[in-house]
């Protein structure tokens, strides 16, 4: 992996810790990797990613992170063929069990529809997100 890409969105800073944790795993493998908070990023920013992690919160009945929503929407306007995705969320199955971390799942659902490989599960992070720090780690490094 040349060129890693993440783009995440954070409402509370949970997806943020999540994101600064797989960079920090990555890095440590010798990844070369880029982070962007999508409030302020352009769906372009993945375009020369070799891999590109999006990294969105579920919210209320099973909605994207308010900030992802606009560059979700915009995705399709820019080619994902051949390029190697994988998604990260927080969700909290206790309060919503139908559709914990659903974002996560309709994020790799549209990049599937535009062309991408998802190469590995998506990472859903459960409740408390420090409990799960050592796991976040564990998923990014099978990244590599």
């Amino acid at each position: 992996m040349k060129n890693i890409t993440i783009v995440y969105g954070s409402t509370t800073g949970s997806t943020q810790t999540v994101a600064e944790w797989i960079e920090t795993a990555l890095v440590s493998k010798g990844a070369a990797v880029t982070v962007h908070e999508v409030s302020s990023t352009d769906v372009s920013a993945v375009k020369d990613a070799d891999l590109i992690l999006l990294g969105s919160s579920t919210w209320g009945e099973g909605d994207i992170q308010d900030d992802f929503l606009g560059f979700y929407e915009s995705m399709d306007k820019v080619s994902f063929a051949d390029k190697s995705v994988a998604v990260f969320g927080c969700g909290d199955s206790d309060m919503f069990p139908h559709v914990f971390c659903q974002a996560v799942t309709l994020i790799e659902q549209k990049a599937v529809e535009c062309g991408a490989r998802v190469v590995k599960d998506g990472l859903k992070v459960d409740g408390i997100v420090s409990d799960h720090e050592q796991s976040v780690r564990v998923w990014a490094e099978s990244l590599i």
